[in-house]
């Protein structure tokens, strides 16, 4: 069964999260990102304001991924 948090998430590259860290695509074809927090407060504060926020469109790593696909250099 899938967490509460994981049901709020608009971010379309998101993939999981455990504890301290997020998995969302990776920038290369068939990779996976791994983002690392020091703490799970700071790791939890990161998904409410960004990852479930605007569809992610605030977090840096999204807007790569975005660059990406849209100039055709990720499918």
């Amino acid at each position: 069964m899938s967490k509460i948090i994981e049901r709020r998430i608009e971010c379309p590259f998101y993939l999981n999260e455990g504890n301290g860290f997020i998995t969302c695509e990776g920038v290369l074809n068939g990779t996976e990102c791994t983002h690392s927090f020091s703490s799970n407060f700071m790791k939890k504060n990161y998904e409410e304001k960004i990852c479930c926020s605007s569809g992610g469109r605030k977090c840096h790593h999204y807007r790569n991924l975005s660059i990406l696909y849209e100039r055709g250099l990720k499918f």
